[in-house]
């Protein structure tokens, strides 16, 4: 089994408080503890490149569970993972860049980590994505580009992007107003959350009885899609 270097080993216990700077180089033997271990196998394993790893020793540093409270060596290992196509590992740098922890605040930076979620078709990175266009944060403001990835997540059955998307048709924000557009996907996302149902129920008051059964019809027939799905249809739209 690989050993950790001495040297390094005890540079982790002197940060940890657990063994005075002058036993450095007085030759007392190593004292290794169950914990001790679990952590070098894991430092181990995500230098070999296991995004699982990576993220657990990331999560470590950055709660101080184990090592020393660490958010720029959490950042480290969740930089490593986002490198490999990780969407969680992904998804987090993004948030990092937004927040500025562990690494230099940078919006565009936190865009383009959210932005590779949302391309590998994570709902979650489309819906950060949407946003991110929709209030201009680290990219130019761009109400039909929100509406797209909005849409991207709701067709995945994002909730939240639903009800965004509803909100959008409601008002005529990026796309054209359309009640019954917005009925459906209020609708939808109030399937799972109850919240969302009560601007549904005041939007039914506004509008002519054909258009709610229309709105009805359309919420009761739609059915979720793969991001696979959705690419295909939007490489049919685009031939001639």
């Amino acid at each position: 089994m690989r050993r950790k270097p001495t040297l390094i080993r005890i540079g982790m216990l002197l940060a940890l408080g657990l063994l005075l700077p002058g036993m450095a180089g007085s030759g007392v033997p190593e004292e290794t503890t169950e914990e001790d271990d679990a952590i070098e196998s894991l430092r181990y394993r995500a230098a070999r490149g296991d995004t699982s790893a990576q993220l657990e020793l990331a999560d470590r540093y950055d709660l101080g569970d184990g090592v020393p409270r660490d958010e720029i060596e959490a950042a480290k290992w969740i930089r490593r993972a986002a490198e490999k196509g990780d969407v969680s590992a992904q998804m987090k740098l993004g948030a990092l860049y937004d927040l500025g922890r562990g690494v230099l605040r940078d919006l565009k930076e936190a865009n383009k980590w959210v932005r590779r979620a949302a391309e590998q078709g994570s709902p979650a990175g489309q819906l950060a994505l949407a946003i991110m266009y929709a209030e201009g944060r680290g990219v130019r403001r761009d109400r039909k580009e929100a509406v797209k990835w909005y849409r991207y997540a709701a067709e995945q059955d994002e909730a939240s992007a639903q009800y965004a998307l509803g909100q959008l048709y409601y008002l005529g924000r990026g796309v054209a107003r359309d009640k019954v557009e917005a009925y459906k996907w209020l609708s939808l996302a109030a399937s799972d959350w109850e919240s969302f149902g009560r601007e549904r129920d005041q939007l039914a008051g506004r509008m002519k009885p054909s258009e709610l059964v229309e709105a009805q019809r359309r919420a009761l027939e739609w059915k979720p899609k793969s991001w696979k799905e959705l690419k295909g249809e939007e490489m049919e739209n685009r031939k001639p």
